[in-house]
């Protein structure tokens, strides 16, 4: 089995087509929804359109529960409504899930905090979009620098750090020593030497796969852990074990508290 941390419901057409192809890899998608069918994905979405964007992301956990883990989106700029959404996702969904967060505010701001006290307490892994613009960073979006600064602030929340910052060699040392971040390989090019840069840095047992699709190909970024030169061993932990811990951690959790 392989878990992609990183997929995206942009279309039915497309995720039908996703779905067809984690069938025949044995894939199981970290699946959120940033749009609605037909529309762009706003950086500073309103609460009806986080609430819906669930909605959708919900339907395709329920109808493909074998395939799909929702990671509900939220815009913490809406604070109490933020958590409030969250707890409400949370709650009324058995089975294994997270969080996804964009763009609408970075990473180690204060607006975060009460989302992340809900995180770490039902155990929930959070991916949180982060990168190195050419143009330059919008100014809520979180970078490297303050991934690090996020996962030092809450110790107890583990996150998948997106897209390794974009600049791999940056976001691979901004997560030295930091044991609650794990770098997601997904997005950009299918670059000799990536997966490898990420784990002489931080080691295999911090790195997960994800694909971004469907922006990318699961062929295109499953290149760069099958093609590395790694061991079959830190293969497996970067294509399965790192991730399933965290959801048997999660459904441990679970399971004490029913």
């Amino acid at each position: 089995m392989i878990y992609d941390v990183h997929v995206h419901f942009r279309s039915e057409h497309m995720m039908q087509r996703l779905l067809a192809q984690a069938e025949r890899l044995d894939m199981v998608m970290c699946t959120n929804s940033l749009n609605l069918e037909g529309s762009s994905s706003p950086n500073f979405p309103s609460r009806e359109f986080v609430t819906a964007c669930n909605d959708r992301t919900l339907g395709l956990a329920q109808q493909h529960p074998e395939r799909v883990i929702p990671f509900w989106y939220l815009n913490p700029v809406h604070g109490q409504y933020a958590c409030d959404e969250l707890e409400r996702r949370v709650e009324g969904y058995r089975g294994r899930q997270g969080v996804k967060l964009w763009e609408a505010v970075r990473g180690n701001s204060p607006q975060l905090d009460g989302v992340m006290q809900i995180c770490a307490e039902y155990r929930l892994p959070v991916l949180q979009h982060t990168f190195a613009e050419v143009t330059g960073n919008l100014p809520t979006e979180t970078s490297g620098p303050d991934m690090r600064e996020m996962a030092l602030r809450h110790p107890d929340v583990t996150f998948f750090f997106g897209h390794a910052a974009g600049d791999i060699e940056v976001g691979a040392k901004c997560a030295l020593g930091i044991p609650n971040v794990l770098m997601d390989v997904g997005g950009n090019e299918a670059t000799n030497g990536y997966t490898e840069i990420l784990v002489k840095h931080v080691g295999a047992e911090h790195v997960v796969y994800g694909s971004d699709a469907s922006g990318r190909s699961f062929a295109s970024q499953l290149a760069k852990v099958f093609g590395a030169d790694l061991t079959p061993a830190e293969k497996e932990q970067i294509l399965f074990g790192n991730v399933q811990r965290l959801f048997d951690r999660q459904q441990e959790r679970d399971g004490a508290a029913r």
